[in-house]
């Protein structure tokens, strides 16, 4: 301990070194044994966030040595300081309630939206991508496709649409849908009344149909995120029974092609993944590896696999060909299962380029101390050994349902965007991509998804 300095000090009285003998007691009291309490209270939280992260964290390898680490550092920046060079997806939260973002089911109108600036324009507008059953926006007739130009008779900016558009009282909208001859939005004669916000569901499952062409029957599923239910409950999983149960539809009509559309479907949990995946595959590789989970040297590898005992209850739809909607919301889980299915069936992707999340990570909280964080502590792999994907999926057919205005429609239109050209290279082999049409002059640059609110840093290991 290096002792104060007192040479600067001068008295008449009292020698120098008998003054040093009688305040040392004290100052050891002070700033020495009792303090060792105090400093371990205030290094507590990044001592655990190092000990957790040494055990589990992919890169753990590459965390500095602990004498080269300030353990008095914010938990945030404390955090930041372990991560590898390779690492864009590890974050790190506050339980305390102030700080802790509200998802999107606890309270919520119940749509998911794009804010849209129109080409050489400063006005903004929001087109809505989707919306949850018995909602206040679906109670107020709101769905896909409509455009919303004012909340309480007041425009969208980027300073107020948080306040306007994620939760709070009941609201009049001006809403409306595209012109193509005024190449704009023309609004509905009345607007649409929707009441306050509140705790909804958003069950992943939103729209199923099937559709003839040829000797083709082709099956439709909207999917948009992986999760169980309400409260992500591992025992009592109310989503994955909608999904079982979308399979018995489908097997019922005897599809023998499907469009999984993963437009707005920006990940979640791998068990949710597995699921899918088991069935939707060909039926000769159920029992097979699906892939692996790798995991630091601690920890190794944990496979996954084509498991049929997890479609009790639903269907196997035997397919050897998918079709995958994307944007550039599309990722982590989405993305697993593009992999996972590759080794086994053809899987060809239509719409934008995926995120790229090719890794795992697991959520760790702590309620003494109200930190969580979520770092990666895996990298995806398929049967065959890859996870070549950290640059996202690049679309076997390039387009995007912002590109033609007129046919930003609600999900099952056989017009949209997506869904329609999809259907059209199914009926025409899938050789070429479909024509794209002129762009018109409200093709919008995206100032804020929504969706993004909702997406997890990477795949969830349960």
């Amino acid at each position: 301990m290096n002792l104060p300095i007192f040479a600067a000090m001068k008295t008449r009285h009292i020698p120098l070194l008998l003054l040093i003998a009688m305040m040392l007691p004290a100052y050891l009291s002070s700033c020495g044994e009792d303090r060792w309490a105090e400093y371990a209270e205030q290094t507590q939280t990044d001592r655990w966030i190092d000990d957790t992260m040494r055990v589990w964290y992919y890169w753990n390898k590459e965390i500095p040595e602990s004498n080269k680490l300030n353990y008095f550092t914010k938990p945030a920046d404390f955090f930041k300081s372990l991560l590898s060079p390779d690492d864009k997806f590890s974050v790190i939260d506050s339980l305390k309630p102030s700080t802790r973002s509200i998802p999107d089911t606890d309270n919520s109108y119940g749509f998911q939206f794009s804010i849209d600036q129109r080409l050489n324009d400063t006005a903004y507008f929001v087109r809505v991508l989707y919306v949850a059953e018995n909602s206040p926006a679906y109670n107020a007739g709101l769905q896909r496709g409509d455009f919303i130009i004012r909340v309480n008779d007041r425009y969208i900016t980027n300073k107020n649409y948080t306040q306007l558009l994620f939760n709070g009282g009941a609201v009049a909208l001006t809403a409306g849908r595209y012109d193509a001859e005024s190449d704009g939005v023309v609004a509905y004669d009345q607007p649409l009344q929707m009441e306050a916000s509140r705790a909804i569901e958003d069950n992943p499952v939103l729209y199923r149909n099937v559709y003839t062409r040829g000797d083709k029957q082709i099956g439709y599923l909207v999917y948009n995120h992986f999760s169980f239910g309400p409260t992500d409950d591992y025992t009592n999983r109310p989503y994955d029974q909608s999904l079982l149960e979308a399979s018995n539809y489908f097997a019922s009509r005897q599809i023998n092609e499907l469009i999984l559309d993963l437009r707005y479907n920006n990940g979640g949990y791998l068990s949710c993944a597995e699921l899918l995946c088991a069935l939707i595959a060909p039926t000769s590789a159920l029992g097979s590896e699906l892939g692996y989970a790798l995991f630091n040297e601690q920890h190794g590898k944990a496979a996954y696999t084509l498991n049929p005992q997890l479609i009790t209850g639903g269907s196997n739809l035997n397919l050897n060909r998918l079709y995958v909607l994307t944007s550039t919301q599309t990722a982590s889980a989405s993305e697993m299962v593009i992999n996972s299915l590759k080794p086994y069936m053809e899987v060809v992707v239509v719409g934008q380029k995926t995120v790229g999340k090719n890794v795992g990570s697991t959520a760790f909280s702590n309620e003494e101390l109200q930190i969580t964080m979520n770092p990666i502590v895996c990298k995806i792999y398929n049967a065959e050994n890859s996870s070549d994907y950290a640059q996202g999926f690049q679309p076997d057919y390039p387009m995007s349902e912002t590109s033609e205005p007129a046919r930003f429609l609600p999900f099952g239109n056989e017009n949209e965007m997506l869904l329609g050209n999809t259907l059209d290279i199914i009926a025409g082999g899938g050789d070429t991509p479909a024509e794209t049409r002129a762009a018109a002059t409200i093709q919008p640059t995206t100032v804020f998804n929504s969706v993004s609110r909702r997406a997890s840093n990477a795949v969830q290991i349960n």
